[in-house]
């Protein structure tokens, strides 16, 4: 079997993998777990280490463990096999896999996983493994102890994971100029929040009104690029955006070339990439605060220099395209998508 690294470049394959209609009972969405991974990172909690399994050039399965280097211990957060690969012995041989690999890579700790009570084929799967459980309410709480790893020998080949702990993956981000502030500004109230585990839960059930879904991404799909963003060379930085104490919508800012913006190619600038605000507080003025917000924001070239600000709108969205114009904004053609493009100065 291959474990191949989840980054940018393979990213969407995830979604490829799916359990059987009945199982998705016990888990979750894979979106929600690239959302989690995004927020541990950016605060430092844990390092995710999400994989997709192939055997071959055959995708069998998706499986992830978050690290917690502080106290040597690992959780094993998903493991699913794709549904037309079950019940060929996948599923064992993954879990023994990533037990051998965490012993090789890292030594000796603890390795835990929840799953529900009734969840009878995970119960099987783990025991047989050897790992202890005990139920807490509706889930049990299973662990696996690793003794002494000298000798592992591995039959899977794991891709190199490209950070060793979450506080390493942060000082590259933060030297690369991707990592959000905790605050930023403050117009009439409005101002711009690093997404932590408490205001990613309000973000991932906010919706936009069934007329504005053709023109923009939804709130969980947003926050779960997020993750991918850390990996890719342009500078893309997401924020909640807030209301004094509410969370009212999504912000995620780049500073990038331009080129794809007609004329603009080898020059940098500042895109307002993303402005989502929940249909519950929609046409009580939080978009104009917040875009008036950005335009303040980039005024002191926070994340490197660049003469232009540009945005793009797509193809029938009048009340976007007047919002942006009004701060004065221009039209200068379509950019690479054949949305409406727009530039300013800074």
């Amino acid at each position: 079997m291959r474990f191949e690294y989840v980054t940018d470049k393979n990213f969407e394959d995830i979604f490829m993998v799916s359990a059987k209609y009945e199982q998705w009972n016990y888990v979750k969405n894979h979106i929600f777990d690239m959302v989690n991974n995004y927020v541990a990172i950016i605060n430092e909690e844990y390092l995710p280490m999400p994989f997709l399994v192939y055997e071959k050039d055959k995708m069998i399965g998706f499986v992830q463990v978050n690290y917690d280097d502080k106290e040597s211990k690992y959780e094993l957060c998903k493991l699913i096999v794709h549904e037309t690969e079950q019940n060929k012995g996948y599923g064992t041989k993954i879990l023994s896999e990533v037990i051998n690999w965490i012993g090789a890579k890292f030594g000796q700790g603890t390795l835990a996983v929840r799953y529900k009570a009734y969840n009878t084929v995970a119960h099987k799967l783990f025991s047989n493994a050897g790992f202890d459980g005990r139920i807490i309410e509706d889930e049990v709480v299973a662990t696996f102890e690793m003794g002494d790893c000298k000798g592992i020998v591995l039959h899977s080949e794991f891709e190199e994971i490209p950070y060793a702990t979450v506080k390493e993956f942060v000082r590259k981000i933060k030297e690369l100029k991707k990592y959000p502030e905790d605050m930023v500004g403050n117009v009439k109230g409005i101002h711009f929040k690093k997404v932590d585990m408490n205001n990613c839960k309000q973000i991932i059930e906010m919706q936009l009104f069934e007329n504005q879904e053709e023109y923009v991404m939804p709130f969980v799909d947003s926050l779960a690029q997020s993750y991918s963003d850390l990996f890719e060379e342009e500078i893309t930085i997401t924020y909640v955006l807030c209301n004094g104490e509410k969370t009212v919508g999504l912000m995620e800012i780049r500073c990038v070339d331009g080129e794809s913006f007609p004329g603009l190619k080898g020059e940098m600038v500042y895109e307002l990439f993303r402005i989502l605000v929940d249909k519950e507080y929609q046409k009580e003025g939080f978009g104009t605060k917040a875009v008036q917000l950005f335009v303040d924001y980039v005024k002191d070239k926070p994340l490197g220099e660049a003469d232009d600000i540009v945005v793009s709108v797509v193809e029938g969205n009048d009340v976007a395209l007047k919002l942006y114009q009004k701060f004065g904004f221009e039209i200068i053609g379509k950019d690479k998508y054949e949305h409406i493009a727009l530039k300013r100065k800074i």
